[in-house]
């Protein structure tokens, strides 16, 4: 059976369209390496030497459709900061993520093959390996109470995408929301929170903290008895710059980000959400 990693992982490899590298698996087999044997074959990995250059400069860009109910954030890479700067190649970078915004591609590894033709005529075009990292793609499920915000720093180094629901005066209709929605993307630029709060995230991840400060701890020659108080001491600093309800609000440190939303509401009377956010830095793994 022929699954969208390994059709990921072909494209990767060799350059070639999405559709050109599920075609090749099924005619091998599944065999990864008769697949990139099969595409040099068929002349359709002319892409293959650029494609295994590293490719962390670039542009993330956000687009929005014109009704404003999808919204679009991705990351497109070349090799060099020059190329990226120029108009040719920012031009392409909206071209590009407006089509995936059109085409209802939900990641990578859906992308319409108009798009992967325009990545082989960017690729011939700047001499340079040309890719898609990553995107992600936020729809509206109901017009009521929600509402987008994104915030682009440094020329497209860092991106951000937020979706607010908001019960009482929206962004558009009142200054103070309307500020809060930009002070919280910027805050998620400026201090990259995992998640939202400390249900957001991942077991593994805060297992694996708590394994590392037990033996920093442990490593510090402590007393056996206050190894746990030591290791608890920790989690609760990494929550606090983890999360971004409990990190401090990078406008007024004596405020959490929790406060701060707390506060607007409270002047606005409004009930505000954050829902969910994303947030890519580039060539960041």
């Amino acid at each position: 059976m022929i699954n969208a990693q390994d059709v990921k992982r072909l494209r990767e490899k060799t350059g070639a369209g999405i559709m050109d590298c599920k075609k090749a698996l099924i005619e091998s087999d599944g065999d990864f390496e008769k697949a990139i044997k099969y595409l040099k074959e068929k002349g359709l990995a002319e892409a293959g030497k650029r494609s295994e250059r590293e490719a962390k400069e670039g542009i993330i860009t956000v687009v929005s459709s014109e009704d404003g109910r999808v919204r679009v954030m991705a990351e497109i890479n070349c090799e060099t900061d020059f190329v990226s700067r120029t108009d040719d190649f920012q031009k392409f970078v909206n071209e590009a993520a407006t089509g995936i915004l059109e085409s209802g591609a939900e990641d990578t590894g859906s992308l319409s093959p108009d798009i992967e033709e325009k990545i082989k005529d960017a690729i011939a075009s700047f001499g340079e390996n040309i890719i898609i990292r990553r995107m992600v793609r936020f729809e509206k499920a109901d017009d009521a109470g929600s509402e987008f915000t994104s915030y682009i720093h440094l020329g497209g180094k860092v991106g951000v995408l937020v979706e607010f629901l908001i019960d009482g005066q929206k962004g558009g209709e009142n200054a103070d929301v309307e500020e809060l929605e930009k002070n919280i993307a910027l805050q998620i630029a400026s201090m990259a929170p995992i998640g939202i709060s400390q249900d957001d995230i991942p077991t593994e991840t805060v297992e694996e903290q708590r394994g590392i400060y037990m033996v920093q701890a442990r490593e510090s020659g402590k007393p056996e008895h206050i190894l746990e108080k030591i290791a608890q001491g920790r989690m609760k600093k990494f929550f606090a710059e983890s999360c971004l309800l409990e990190q401090k609000y990078v406008k007024d440190g004596d405020l959490t980000v929790e406060k701060y939303l707390k506060s607007v509401e409270q002047k606005t009377e409004s009930k505000i959400v954050i829902k969910r956010f994303a947030r890519f830095k580039l060539g960041e793994e």
